[in-house]
């Protein structure tokens, strides 16, 4: 296990029983998409054998096709697991899919931000599923997407009294300095910029910028989903052709905050973004329980690169000019610490040494260019 690693799960553990102490259960969930390329193209991938494997690994998650052609989604259940258990799945997923994919069909396999060239053909003006003649490729977004939730007494706490909304307003206000987090790779900001660089807006729905409400960058998931799909349906009664004549809906249990803007890439270090993930979680929990105001400051526009260009701060740079992530860690740490003697050893600047680890990566990489 890499120290990086080591450092992070620590602070996940930390922030699980801080966010416990409070009475709540903390919820994370992963999706990550990427691409493959068929051994054969006349045979599709086995997804079903892939899945099997991922249960015999006791992956809690499952493999589907998405939109694109040879692009797929990777979707962990919704199974009570605890967030460093989702961290420790995701890390194990990003080594096994690509092993597996090529055991049953594909001849590579792509977790990167862009699959450029990925497809062709461009939707007709005003559709959202009929394509033109167009058959311009499309170079195709795969994106790395954090469910956020918590229940309480038995209950999602996400649709009650606001909370979603302070959680998605907390968010917001720490994803700008944060972004090289989820964001580790240059490719992952080109791929921010796909609609306006090449034309995609009919066709790409992945989002450009910080932003909130329903269908946001950072989108809260009350009883409807992005596509404005009802949350929780289940089918109870079909007709002769299969159509649902009767269905029952229960959204609460699936309400949730989706922070949609993280990249996919070998970069991307799940247990350091479900720590991410936890700290805004831990915050809102405080604010509501102690009465407090939640910010409702502007978010700043996203960096354009990862290291500083043309005289406009990078990701890299934000990050380490920032303190709020390791200075709330610390705080955790110090909080925890009176109650929880599990953690009696655990380094009081856990959030710093975690902080410089995250950026020694790229220090590393600068000196070998």
């Amino acid at each position: 296990m890499s120290e990086l690693n080591r450092l992070a799960k620590l602070a996940i553990c930390i922030l699980q029983s801080h966010i416990e102490y409070y009475g709540y259960t903390p919820r994370v969930h992963f999706e990550l998409e990427g691409g493959y390329k068929r051994r054969d193209p006349r045979q599709e991938i086995d997804f079903d054998a892939v899945n099997l494997a991922l249960k015999k690994h006791h992956i809690l998650g499952s493999l589907k096709r998405e939109y694109w052609l040879n692009q797929w989604e990777y979707v962990s259940d919704f199974a009570g697991q605890t967030p460093l258990k989702e961290a420790n799945d995701f890390a194990a997923v990003t080594t096994l899919l690509p092993k597996l994919l090529k055991q049953y069909g594909a001849s590579e396999v792509m977790i990167r931000p862009i699959l450029w060239q990925g497809d062709q053909g461009r939707l007709q003006s005003g559709c959202s599923n009929i394509f033109s003649t167009d058959k311009r490729p499309v170079h195709i977004p795969n994106a790395i997407q954090v469910n956020i939730s918590a229940d309480k007494d038995g209950r999602n706490v996400i649709p009650l009294d606001g909370f979603g909304e302070k959680l998605q307003q907390r968010l917001l206000d720490t994803s700008f300095e944060c972004c090289l987090l989820y964001l580790p790779e240059d490719e992952g900001f080109a791929r921010l910029k796909l609609k306006q660089d090449f034309g995609l807006d009919a066709e790409l729905s992945s989002p450009h910028e910080l932003s909130g409400g329903h269908q946001g960058s950072i989108a809260l998931y009350k009883d409807k989903g992005k596509h404005n799909q009802p949350l929780g349906l289940t089918p109870l009664l079909f007709d002769h052709q299969h159509k649902v004549l009767a269905s029952s809906q229960d959204w609460h249990s699936q309400s949730r905050i989706e922070h949609r803007l993280g990249a996919s890439s070998l970069l991307y270090n799940p247990y350091v973004n479900v720590a991410f993930a936890l700290l805004n979680l831990l915050e809102t929990i405080v604010s509501v329980e102690q009465g407090q105001a939640v910010s409702d400051a502007p978010p700043h526009q996203l960096p354009t690169s990862l290291f500083t260009q043309a005289g406009r701060q990078g990701a890299y740079e934000i990050f380490e000019n920032g303190n709020w992530f390791n200075h709330a860690i610390n705080q955790s740490v110090s909080q925890v610490k009176t109650y929880n003697h599990q953690f009696h050893d655990a380094p009081n600047h856990l959030g710093d040494v975690l902080k410089q680890a995250i950026m020694a990566q790229y220090n590393r990489k600068l000196w070998t260019i």
